[in-house]
């Protein structure tokens, strides 16, 4: 059957118009008009032998059209559905720019997307697909998002030439009539199921919309059945990827396809071939309407694409609705992806993606070296080392093993960031279940959905407590344990070379942790150890700027540094020191100089010395750095969450009591830390 596409502006009508289609495959498209009059695109108006077409030979592709653009002499909004067309009906490649640098051209950006377009945009590849499958007479499974269901089924059972029957529609053979929908209606939607399969046509396709809804017993077996024919019924069922169905009832179907999440290319895009590497178009630069461009200041669309994967086709659209109505044009993309976040939070989105760096890590260089030689793996910057060869070198991932507060969830969130890629942070305990099997599909879910965003990083917090050894007892939790471990190295085994995932663990006890999962072709074990004492001055660095204690310091010594080298400090100078300090409040720098509890001497003698190092050339960084020296030798020992908490808390009682921060109290500090760990480990003991 030839495919005639028909881009058509039904109005406030269009759904009882499509289903009145459905309804009618015979009736022409003439006598359907008169039902339902719509507009048209002015280059796309239907030709005297089209109006001659009956409906079933003809797929509808919704347009939104004004008044103006349906007037014949109105230039079209956009070339982009006549290129959509092409793209179906066409395989000699694609008919956009030969460059990203064509895409962010505005004027190459449509006026209008419409869901439907976006769909058979972003899913081009596995509509080809279905459809190529169902021509040959296989019934098809497509796993994806509810959602998706209604843009799918119709168009690729006529780009296959079959006539789609709905799993709801009304036999033939019944009557019309209240009385014969009252008693359907009374039934269930799904009692007309097994007269609709047996009466099935060839060219037809029973579509099962919700294969769910189907999953007993009597209901399986009915699509087993034959038709009256003695052939084999075609199907085309849909389920979402949150359902489950029994296994005999998805071996009905001689074919699985997985529709999700936002490719990163278009499929079969254009490419730039040149000496040194080929250049793809991301599918969000097509999904975007020139008023939704103009909202970026600068569009970089890999970023954009981090930020919105997960997402499927139509709720890409709606985050762009969302982000177009409120932002402003030419916005700074940080705050687009803000935007953005808070939508994909709302729809229940599990990808996060991060922006730590590693340049937020103190220390660790040796470590920082390592992940760096992946990284550049990953991403093909390293010359002379080809595809093939580099999936040969590539390790499945990391276990970051260590004591606690070292650091081991800011490396896997800078790994992440360093690829461009999104992360699931995975809290091990979260992916056991208490029914049999659940556990296993849990894991299954998290890297179908980290290959659908790929590339991509698994981040297994306490991995020890899914990937522990199994053991060759037959209790049940052990039984569970070691299905949970096989499927683990199944998914890691079943890595495609063309999806970059990476899977890191974390884990404070690598020797319980399965010898299979350690394997140096497998998880490659990195040790985040104690920081020393360059890795510790690091920290103390990062955490001073990051709590304002480094602003703090500086202003410090500047005060000081402007008294006369004999003064003397009185209670009467701390009101005017406190309003000069970085966020100084004149009112509340009184009330707390009067309420402070200063040793008088000690601040004199601090004065006095720091007037003689001046003399030595010490000035208001070098009084920062001996400050980061003190807490960084002193806190040998410390990990890189008690260096924090040293800033941390000494953030909050110069702001919440007016302490004086000098360098006795970062010595107090690093000492009452010191006091709480020994306090701790005589408990634990």
């Amino acid at each position: 059957m030839e495919i005639n596409i028909l881009e058509i502006d039904l109005g406030d009508s269009a759904q009882d118009a499509r289903r009145f289609k459905r309804e009618h495959p015979r009736m022409r498209l003439k006598d359907f008009l008169d039902v339902f009059p719509a507009r048209f695109a002015a280059d796309t108006r239907p030709a005297p032998e089209f109006l001659a077409l009956s409906l079933g030979e003809i797929v509808f592709q919704p347009i939104a059209v004004s008044s103006a653009a349906a007037n014949p002499v109105a230039k079209p909004a956009s070339n982009l559905r006549r290129e959509l067309d092409e793209l179906w009906l066409n395989d000699s490649g694609s008919q956009f720019g030969d460059s990203q640098a064509d895409i962010e051209k505005l004027e190459d950006f449509p006026e209008v997307i419409n869901d439907n377009e976006a769909v058979r945009l972003a899913y081009r590849q596995e509509m080809d697909s279905i459809a190529g499958y169902l021509k040959y007479g296989l019934s098809v499974l497509v796993i994806c998002d509810k959602m998706l269901t209604e843009y799918l089924y119709e168009f690729v059972c006529c780009q296959a030439g079959r006539r789609p029957v709905l799993d709801a529609a009304l036999p033939e053979e019944m009557r019309p009539g209240l009385a014969g929908e009252l008693d359907r209606a009374l039934a269930g939607g799904y009692v007309n199921l097994p007269v609709l399969l047996r009466n099935l046509k060839n060219d037809d396709v029973l579509v099962l919309r919700a294969l769910d809804l189907v999953n007993d017993a009597v209901m399986t077996e009915t699509l087993y059945e034959r038709t009256v024919s003695g052939e084999k019924p075609q199907l085309l069922a849909f389920l979402d990827p949150s359902l489950e169905v029994r296994k005999v009832l998805s071996d009905r179907f001689a074919v699985h396809i997985q529709i999700s999440g936002l490719p990163r290319f278009l499929p079969d895009g254009a490419t730039v071939a040149d000496a040194a590497a080929t250049a793809k178009q991301f599918t969000v630069s097509r999904l975007l309407t020139r008023q939704e461009r103009r909202c970026f200041a600068v569009f970089d669309p890999e970023n954009l694409y981090k930020n919105v994967s997960g997402l499927n086709a139509i709720q890409f659209r709606n985050a762009m609705r969302y982000v177009g109505a409120k932002v402003a044009e030419k916005t700074q993309a940080a705050e687009i992806y803000r935007e953005i976040r808070e939508f994909k939070i709302t729809s229940g989105s599990e990808v996060e993606v991060p922006d730590t760096t590693f340049a937020d890590i103190g220390g660790y260089e040796s470590v920082k070296k390592q992940l760096q030689h992946v990284i550049s793996l990953i991403s093909g910057e390293i010359k002379g080392v080809n595809d093939e060869q580099r999936a040969k070198l590539l390790p499945r991932g990391f276990i970051f093993h260590g004591p606690p507060g070292t650091g081991k969830t800011l490396f896997a969130k800078a790994v992440a960031n360093e690829l461009n890629a999104t992360i699931q942070m995975i809290s091990g305990p979260e992916i056991m279940d208490k029914y049999v099997g659940q556990s296993e599909n849990n894991l299954r879910q998290v890297f179908a959905t980290a290959r659908r965003n790929a590339p991509a990083v698994i981040f297994f917090d306490e991995f020890d407590s899914i990937a522990s050894q199994r053991s060759v007892y037959a209790d049940g939790g052990a039984r569970a344990n070691n299905a949970v471990v096989a499927q683990l190295l199944t998914e890691m085994d079943g890595f495609r070379r063309d999806q970059a995932v990476l899977v890191i663990g974390t884990s404070n006890r690598i020797d319980i942790i399965d010898e299979a999962l350690l394997r140096p072709s497998r998880l490659r074990p990195v040790e985040i150890g104690l920081p020393d004492l360059a890795a510790r001055r690091q920290v103390a660095r990062i955490h001073a700027a990051s709590f304002g204690i480094d602003d703090y310091l500086k202003k410090f010594f500047t005060i000081v540094e402007q008294k006369a080298p004999g003064h003397f400090w009185q209670p009467s100078d701390l009101a005017d020191f406190f309003t000069a300090l970085p966020g100084g409040d004149a009112a509340y720098a009184a009330a707390a100089a009067a309420e402070l509890d200063v040793d008088y001497d000690e601040l004199n003698e601090l004065m006095r010395l720091l007037v003689q190092e001046r003399g030595n050339g010490l000035d208001a960084a070098g009084f920062l750095e001996n400050i980061i020296d003190l807490v960084a030798i002193h806190a040998d020992g410390f990990n890189n969450d008690e260096i924090r908490a040293v800033f941390q808390e000494a953030s909050l009682d110069h702001h919440l009591e007016g302490v004086l921060l000098s360098p006795h109290y970062f010595g107090r500090k690093v000492g009452e830390i010191l006091c709480r760990r020994q306090e701790r480990h005589r408990v634990h003991i």
